[in-house]
């Protein structure tokens, strides 16, 4: 038998995400015309962080005369407001590159992110044929902060994003 050791992708500097004004088709993402349109938006250097949590409700099947075990069932899946952290400059007018995020992502807003993972953010460009994720969702207020309380800390803009959909895994870039 053999035995199958796969190998991991890090993280950190191997997720890209693209905010993206309207997609036609959503299992089938447009590389020209959606994805690298003049109106969409490369965060991936802006954010810090991309960690979706969902958790999946459980119950117990009702009890039968005849039986004497409960078995658990699956119930809905809950998926929470994600919560994203970017940079922005402060002293900086919204329409430099350093503030385009902070200008874009405003509260109420809807966009498409297009999360591309395992890939070079930097390197690595857009191509047709990579599997991304797709996610509809509906931005929540800025809330201006500071990333620490040390010589190190960045000001930075909290906040939530909210799924309106439920996401589409593993789709091909078309």
């Amino acid at each position: 038998m053999t035995v199958i050791y796969p190998e991991a992708t890090t993280v950190q500097g191997n997720t890209k995400i693209q905010v993206v004004a309207s997609i036609a088709d959503t299992s089938a993402p447009d590389l020209s015309s959606e994805i690298e349109a003049v109106a969409s938006l490369d965060i991936s250097c802006f954010v810090r962080d991309w960690n979706p949590e969902l958790q999946s409700n459980q119950g117990n099947a009702p009890s039968r005369l005849c039986t004497t075990v409960q078995l658990p069932v699956e119930g809905n899946t809950q998926f929470n407001p994600i919560e994203i952290r970017y940079v922005y400059d402060p002293q900086a007018a919204t329409s430099t590159d350093d503030n385009k995020a902070r200008s874009l992502l405003t509260r109420g807003s809807e966009f498409y992110f297009v999360v591309r993972k395992g890939l070079d953010a930097q390197n690595t460009d857009w191509a047709a044929s990579q599997y991304v994720e797709v996610w509809k969702v509906r931005m929540g207020r800025q809330n201006y902060v500071r990333s620490g309380d040390d010589e190190f800390s960045e000001y930075e803009i909290t906040q939530q994003v909210f799924p309106l959909t439920e996401p589409i895994y593993a789709q091909i870039v078309a």
